[in-house]
């Protein structure tokens, strides 16, 4: 699911990875369900509880991280049928990183119109985040 290279956190339920490479953004996390679970409707009530738990704590780690303003959370389940929310950084200067926009860069990124993260930037950022993830527990 993500290599140890992209991984900032793991629960026996939860994990918070970097977007594989090519990241459209270094920052860019998901939070992943270890279990196979097609969407947020279908958590047992542990797992809701959990997720709320973990959502907010990958969220400020990463905003702490990346000294920025806020985090969206945006979650398809089209890709892949398997719960994972992502959690993208908007730092309030770049409108490459504003609203939808995020869709066009993640786009341009895919097709190579635009550079990838850099994946030196990625792992430090993932030790960071994950730096500030240390001792997070769900209960």
């Amino acid at each position: 699911m993500a290599t140890t290279a992209r991984l900032a956190w793991r629960s026996d339920r939860w994990l918070l990875r970097h977007h594989a490479h090519p990241a459209p953004m270094p920052g860019w996390f998901l939070l992943d369900s270890i279990r196979h679970i097609g969407g947020v409707a279908d958590l047992d009530p542990t797992e809701e509880r959990e997720f709320s738990r973990a959502l907010g704590g990958a969220m400020r780690a990463i905003r702490d991280a990346l000294k920025i303003p806020r985090i969206y959370v945006v979650m398809f389940g089209e890709g892949a049928k398997h719960l994972h929310a992502h959690l993208i950084p908007r730092d309030g200067i770049s409108d490459s990183t504003k609203a939808w926009a995020i869709a066009d860069l993640y786009r341009a990124v895919e097709s190579r119109q635009c550079s990838a993260a850099d994946p030196v930037e990625v792992a430090a950022i993932v030790r960071e985040v994950a730096l500030r993830m240390r001792g997070f527990t769900l209960s």
